[in-house]
């Protein structure tokens, strides 16, 4: 049956079924239960801290408030001593993106000989994990790099900033209020300081939107780059907290249970607000990895996947919709008719252009003969996303899996269908696919109670060399901070008064 069923038409009836909700199993890649070829070195645990690399890589590509993800895949020339990586965004790539990562690239590849000659060869090289770093090293060249990136990916992280900044500044108002300052500790008292680090950057960041002449000066730009840095690490402390759920247990104490409300997102809040400074330490950990520093010392290229849709044209008519709902289900049942009313009010009758989504496209062109020097060269099996994958895209992959000789895999899908999406290409993958989303489809109905039964009728995380702040400089952060407090009055409530008031 699901050989008769367009997948386009699958895909477009679960993004209605579900009605932009995550279906039952949102999926994380586990690494113990793959095979990563094609990686910078042919060791399993060193492969899978690459994946937060190529993620980061991914992540400060995108340049733009919203709607663009980009994907990145990796392949390593030993012999010719060259590195490439493939680019592809669901919209085509992005003008500025191949000189801004080949920018960044140089500047790890100076990082990472900073690191190298203060190691000056005492290194042991059976420990995987890199060795600690005093973080004085190469202290101006990694300001540089954060300020390359921030610059690059100002717009969306203005709108991660207002977004999230407010309502999360309100939410340490209200610790303030129930616990006090002094009483603050552990866990609540990183929180406290993470947020207030945040709040500090953002006042001086906001003055590149508020005018877009103005330029920050160097020592402005080393301000941000220390609170942000300590944020990231404060953040880091309150995530892990309580097994990881201590973010959880604390906003379901502050919620109000009123009807249609949920407690705040804390730990999403926190996690976008320092996005950024979390992917730029992933960078600086790569730049000081021994075992994969050959990768910076090859020849870099980058080559852009083209653009890539589908024009496809959905059921037009009630009817139209109900025989494909009956197709779909092997028989006639009553609720396909109240659903074929409203397939055809979401998506009337017109045709779509349906993007190829990113890591779907760049597979498939890492799958193809390109006519150049890399068709022979395996690519790595990881491909970094700068967004969790969406439901599609994970079957999809799942799909060309079973039928490709070569494997890839991204950190997960959120577990949520959009529409447009366009099918990366045809042949079996096609009909595995359109199998396993009907499969998906008759599953929904089943939780639904509107069929009996199928017989009665779905990060990896870097582990290496912490890159902290240095004591001295997580001194002066504090002290600047108190400052900032002491010049509002009383300790901490003040400044958050003032700088949330109707909170």
């Amino acid at each position: 049956m699901a050989t008769k069923l367009d997948p386009h038409h699958l895909v477009a009836l679960m993004k209605y079924a579900l009605k932009g909700k995550q279906d039952s199993s949102p999926h994380r890649l586990d690494p113990s239960l793959h095979t990563f070829k094609g990686g910078i070195v042919n060791n399993h645990e060193t492969s899978v801290r690459t994946f937060p690399i190529l993620d980061a890589l991914a992540h400060i590509s995108v340049s733009l408030e919203e709607s663009q993800v980009v994907a990145i895949g990796l392949q390593l020339h030993s012999w010719r001593e060259e590195i490439r990586l493939t680019v592809a965004e669901n919209k085509g790539v992005m003008n500025g993106l191949v000189n801004h990562l080949t920018k960044v690239w140089r500047n790890l590849q100076a990082l990472s000989s900073k690191y190298e000659k203060h190691r000056d060869g005492k290194w042991d090289k059976s420990q995987l994990r890199s060795p600690d770093m005093p973080s004085d090293v190469g202290h101006l060249l990694k300001i540089e790099i954060f300020r390359d990136i921030y610059q690059y990916s100002l717009k969306k992280q203005m709108k991660r900033i207002d977004k999230w900044s407010e309502d999360l500044g309100r939410f340490v108002k209200e610790l303030l209020r129930r616990r006090e300052f002094l009483q603050l500790q552990g866990f609540e008292l990183s929180l406290y300081n993470a947020v207030v680090a945040l709040s500090m950057a953002v006042e001086v960041v906001s003055k590149l939107r508020d005018n877009p002449n103005v330029q920050l000066t160097r020592s402005e730009w080393e301000f941000v780059y220390f609170q942000s840095m300590q944020a990231n690490q404060d953040v880091k402390i309150v995530l892990a907290d309580r097994n990881g759920f201590g973010c959880e247990v604390l906003a379901q104490e502050f919620f109000s249970g009123h009807p249609g409300e949920d407690p705040f997102p804390l730990r999403r809040a926190l996690e976008k607000l320092t996005s950024l400074p979390h992917h730029i330490t992933s960078l600086f950990g790569f730049a000081n990895s021994p075992h994969l520093q050959p990768a910076l010392r090859y020849r870099l290229c980058i080559s852009a996947v083209p653009k890539k849709a589908h024009t496809v044209e959905l059921p037009a008519s009630l009817e139209d919709w109900k025989s494909f709902l009956e197709a779909a289900c092997g028989k006639r049942y009553d609720f396909q008719k109240t659903h074929a009313v409203e397939l055809v009010e979401m998506f009337g009758s017109g045709k779509w252009v349906c993007p190829v989504h990113c890591e779907c496209g760049l597979i498939q062109y890492l799958q193809a003969r390109q006519g150049n020097q890399w068709d022979n060269i395996p690519p790595f099996s990881y491909i970094g996303v700068s967004k969790l994958s969406c439901s599609a895209c994970r079957i999809w992959m799942e799909a060309s899996n079973k039928q490709s000789r070569r494997k890839f895999y991204t950190r997960g899908s959120h577990g949520k269908w959009y529409w447009p999406w366009g099918v990366p290409g045809g042949g079996g993958v096609v009909n595995v696919m359109a199998q396993k989303v009907l499969d998906e489809y008759l599953a929904y109905l089943m939780d639904q109670k509107l069929l009996r039964s199928y017989s009665e009728s779905t990060d990896a995380s870097s582990d290496g060399a912490q890159h902290h702040l240095s004591d001295d400089q997580q001194n002066n952060n504090r002290a600047a901070a108190v400052a900032r407090m002491q010049a509002h009055g009383a300790p901490g409530f003040g400044y958050f008064d003032t700088r949330y008031p109707d909170a």
